[in-house]
This record gives C-alpha cells, sequence and structure tokens, in this order.
C-alpha cells in the first residue's frame, strides 16, 4: 500500500476448441478499462493509473511489451469532485505524466504514463469529512467511483515500547495505535534498526531489519481495544527468529551490532474500504472467486479507486528485552543509548 501498484490484466487463452469454423471466438473479447489510484491527504501529489485489458492473436506477452496494448491513445477526461460533510467543495482535474522508472516485468518499461494531480487533498477532522467522486471519460463509456478519505490527526501509534523479552515467549504480546476514520483494512510493519560495525576501525552502517506483519482487516481488530485504541498483538519469539535469519545464523566474528534508546519504527498503513474489498476478492485463500464483487468497486471496470493514510512512530525496547539481547554475546549486540561510538 505504500507504493503506486500497476495492476494490469490478461486474459485467459480459449481453453476448449471447436471442429466448426462458424463460430469468431474473438468477435466474443470485450475490452475493460483498468483503474487503480490511492488517494493520499498526506502525499504532495496523487496519481491514477488508467489501462486497458487486450487480446491478440498469438504471443501475448510479445504484445504486452507495447505501450499502445495496455494505454488509451492521447489524454483521457480525468476528473474528481470534492465533498466536505455531503456538500460538493471543488473540482479537480487530472493531467497526465510520464515515469521513467518502472521495473522491467511482463508489461512495457520503464515509461509508464499515469494521471496525477498537485492539489492538497482535505484531511478529515475538526467536524470535517472529505469524500471524492471520480469521473473518467473513455470513448465508449465513463467511468465513474466513489471513496472517503481516510484517517486524520489522530490516527497514530499510542504504545512507547515494545517487549520482545524471552521470558514472554508463547505469550502475546501488543501495542496499541488509534483507529483511521474509514479505514476497511490495516498494513502493520516493524522496523529493527541497528549500528553494525564489522572491524574495530570500521565505520558504524545502520542496518534494518523489516517485519512485515501483513494484512489486517478492521473488522476483526475492533473485537480487541482498549482505551478507544486497536490492540495490534505479536509474539516474541517471532522476533528472535527474523532476527536470527537476518543477521545470518548465530556466529559472529568480531562484528559489533549497537543499539541506540529508539531502534523500533512501527509503521502503520490505513487504507479504505473499497481497498479492503479489492484485496479481500483478490486473495485466493479466501475462497471467493471474482466476479460482480470486483466490478462494483469500478463501474465498468476493474481495479480500484479509494484512499490510504500511513504513520509511523519509533517506539523503545521495553522489559529485559535489550539485557536479553546483550546476553547473546555470539550475537555482538552492545548498548549505547542515543548516542554514536
Amino acid at each position: 500500500m505504500k507504493r503506486l501498484y500497476i495492476i494490469l490484466c490478461l486474459p485467459l487463452a480459449a481453453l476448449f476448441f471447436a471442429c466448426s469454423t462458424d463460430i469468431d471466438l474473438y468477435a466474443e473479447y470485450e475490452e475493460k478499462p483498468i483503474v487503480y489510484g490511492l488517494l493520499d491527504p498526506n502525499a504532495d501529489t496523487n496519481f491514477i493509473k488508467i489501462n486497458r485489458t487486450f487480446y491478440v492473436r498469438g504471443d501475448a506477452y510479445q504484445v504486452a511489451t507495447n505501450p499502445d496494448s495496455s494505454n488509451y491513445p492521447g489524454k483521457l477526461d480525468v476528473r474528481m469532485i470534492e465533498y466536505c460533510n455531503g456538500d460538493s467543495i471543488r473540482e479537480i482535474v487530472f493531467d497526465t505524466i510520464t515515469i521513467h522508472n518502472k521495473e522491467q516485468g511482463i508489461f512495457h518499461s520503464p515509461d509508464q504514463k499515469l494521471y496525477y494531480t498537485t492539489e492538497k487533498l482535505g484531511m478529515n477532522g475538526n467536524n470535517k469529512n472529505y469524500s471524492y467522486r471520480l469521473s473518467i471519460i473513455l470513448p465508449d463509456r465513463t467511468l465513474v467511483s466513489e471513496t472517503k478519505m481516510v484517517g486524520s490527526n489522530h490516527f497514530d501509534v499510542q504504545s512507547l515500547g515494545m517487549n520482545f523479552s524471552k521470558e514472554y515467549f508463547g505469550t502475546s504480546q501488543f501495542f496499541l495505535f488509534r483507529p483511521a476514520p474509514n479505514a476497511g483494512i490495516y498494513h502493520v510493519t516493524i522496523a529493527f534498526t541497528y549500528l553494525e560495525q564489522r572491524t574495530p576501525d570500521a565505520d558504524s552502517v545502520p542496518r534494518t531489519m523489516i517485519w512485515d506483519k501483513g494484512y489486517y482487516y478492521e473488522s476483526n481488530l475492533t473485537y480487541q481495544m482498549m482505551n478507544e485504541c486497536y490492540m495490534f498483538h505479536y509474539r516474541p519469539e517471532e522476533f528472535y527468529a527474523h532476527l536470527k535469519e537476518f543477521v545470518g545464523g548465530d556466529t559472529v566474528s568480531g562484528v559489533r551490532r549497537l543499539l541506540t534508546d529508539y531502534p523500533i519504527e512501527v509503521t502503520v498503513d490505513a487504507g479504505g474500504e473499497e481497498l479492503s474489498q479489492y484485496i479481500y476478492f483478490n486473495d485466493p485463500s479466501n475462497g471467493v472467486a471474482l466476479g460482480d464483487n470486483d466490478l462494483a468497486l469500478i463501474d465498468g471496470g476493474y481495479g480500484v479507486f479509494s484512499s490510504r493514510m500511513t504513520v509511523k512512530h519509533g517506539i523503545r525496547l521495553s522489559g529485559e528485552t535489550v539485557p536479553d539481547l546483550l546476553r547473546m554475546t555470539n550475537w555482538g549486540f552492545k548498548f549505547i543509548g542515543g548516542k554514536e561510538e
């Protein structure tokens, strides 16, 4: 959710062949637009990606490398109405820009055409609630989608520390964060950063272990709350399992790993209800077949138009976590507080 993801679709090849030549299977194909956009009230620039499905005779992978196969020609009419507490405030017209850093893959790269606006979008709060209605005029149809803006200034991590003490192995610990208004899903990432010194004379270099905790639906988080905050649970032994893999095993030779006061940074991404539905319906483990539910997100097309907001918070290691790390002499950890050596 922190990056602009480019979603494209390739229709499945025909699985059945008929003996008769009276039926043209390609005539049944209907081009579908694909829209992907996540509004962010904190972003300087908001982007929307607009493509189309395509069907070809022959090698579809080869055709996918051609920008004309998935891009609409020219510049589309893309605009958005901003509402505050249900009242129309302004109309925002999107312009086009070409990025030049898309990684190489199935589809054409490194250039990609995007629609964007640098207009500052509304932040919920002070009895103001913002929503947006997107309109995209295509040669054969008009796409419409709506979303409520996610988040407010009250959305933040509340806990000051995280406890990975070994005495709590096998138990569930938690930290607190305030809900984001209009959110339907959250993505949580825990980053652990320390300074690594390979030799006594070498400079210390920051190293960061990323512990991706995955997606959590708001409907599940609401069952466990404390002081109007969500309780996000984690297990201390999982932290050490990730750290062991990150440092490369149990044995070090002359390596020092220096701990500062706030080595933990928690990132919580909140996504809107539409994004929650999109992720749910596209997750094969949920056993849901794509169909009308997916199409409902973009009337007449595929994809999703929603909103997001991100908060980050530095956190201490609490309890006996630091002493536990220091006692693991084979990992070479040393506490230096807020200063560097």
